[in-house]
C-alpha cells in the first residue's frame, strides 16, 4: 500500500493509522518511510530508527529507507562482498555519478520494498502488509514510475529483471493499492485531483482518498444563519467573542463541505 499526498497533509499520520488498523485485524505490518525520513518513530515515542527495523507497537514495525543504504544492500546481494562495495561505490568519483542517474534513487528504494515483500520467516511471509509512506505528490508519482523509467534505460540484464518484478508488483491492483491524502483546503484538494488525473490507468489501484483534519460540525449552517442576528443583538463582550469564533467555525465547515464535494465529484 502506497500513501501519498501534498506535503503537510498528514501522510505519515494516515500511514500510522492504517498500520494500527491492520494490526488490530491480526496482520504483521511494516511501515516504510522513504528518502531518510524518520517521523514515524516519534509518533510512537521511539527515537529515530534509521535503516534498522524498529518495533513501534506489537504487530507494527518500521524502518527508514535511504537510497545509499538500499544501493549497498542491492550490490552486496549481487557481489557478496561488502568491502568491495565500499571500495567501488563509496568514493568521490562514483557517488556523483550515482546521484546523477535519473530515477535510480527511487528505483533502489522500491527494490528494498520488494526485498521486504519477499522476506520469509519460518516459511511464511514476514509481513502481511507493507505500507510505504511515499514522498509528496509530485515526487511520489515519479517514484511510482521509477521502475519503468529504469527499465527503459537498462533494457536487459539482472537489473532489468529486478526492476520488472518491482514494476509488475506496483502495477498489479491485487497487490498494490494507493491511498491519496488531502486536507479540506483549496490547494491540497486541487493537487489531489491533479494527481488523480495523472494516475491514468493506475486510478484503478486507488483504495481510498483520506480527507484529513476534518472537524465535526457543531451547528448546521442554516440554523446559525437564523440564529446569528438574534445572538449578535445581545450586548455582551463574551457573547460577541463567542459569536465570532462560531462564525469562523461555520465558514470552516462550509469550506470542508466544498472540498469534500470536489473530491466526491471524481
Amino acid at each position: 500500500m502506497v500513501v501519498t499526498g501534498k506535503g503537510g497533509v498528514g501522510k505519515t499520520t494516515v500511514s500510522a493509522a492504517l498500520a494500527l488498523g491492520f494490526a488490530a485485524r491480526g496482520e504483521r505490518v511494516m511501515v516504510l518511510e522513504t528518502s531518510g525520513a524518520q517521523v514515524l518513530p516519534g509518533l510512537f515515542g521511539h527515537p529515530p530508527s534509521g535503516y534498522d527495523v524498529t518495533v513501534l507497537v506489537p504487530q507494527v514495525s518500521t524502518l527508514s529507507i535511504t537510497p545509499r543504504a538500499a544501493l549497498e544492500d542491492y550490490v552486496v546481494q549481487q557481489i557478496k562482498f561488502r568491502r568491495l562495495y565500499k571500495m567501488v561505490f563509496e568514493n568521490r568519483i562514483m557517488e556523483p555519478f550515482i546521484d546523477a542517474v535519473p530515477g535510480l534513487h527511487d528505483a533502489l528504494q522500491l527494490g528494498k520494498v520488494m526485498d521486504l515483500e519477499r522476506e520469509q520467516h519460518d516459511g511464511h511471509p514476514t509481513w502481511d502488509r507493507i505500507i510505504v509512506d511515499a514522498p509528496a505528490t509530485g515526487h511520489g508519482l515519479t517514484m511510482l514510475g521509477a521502475a519503468q523509467a529504469m527499465m527503459d534505460m537498462t533494457r536487459a540484464g539482472p537489473m532489468y529483471d529486478g526492476l520488472k518484478q518491482v514494476h509488475d508488483v506496483l502495477a498489479d491492483p491485487a497487490r498494490t493499492g494507493l491511498v491519496l491524502v488531502s486536507i479540506p483546503e483549496e490547494m491540497p484538494v486541487s493537487e489531489t485531483l491533479d494527481l488523480w488525473d495523472r494516475l491514468g490507468d493506475a486510478q484503478a489501484q486507488v483504495r481510498m482518498c483520506v480527507l484529513n483534519q476534518m472537524q465535526p460540525e457543531v451547528l448546521p449552517p442554516s440554523v446559525w444563519e437564523a440564529a446569528a442576528p438574534v445572538v449578535r443583538s445581545i450586548s455582551s463582550a463574551p457573547i460577541a467573542e463567542a459569536t465570532d469564533l462560531l462564525s469562523q467555525q461555520i465558514r470552516h465547515h462550509t469550506r470542508q463541505r466544498a472540498a469534500l464535494a470536489r473530491l466526491d465529484a471524481h
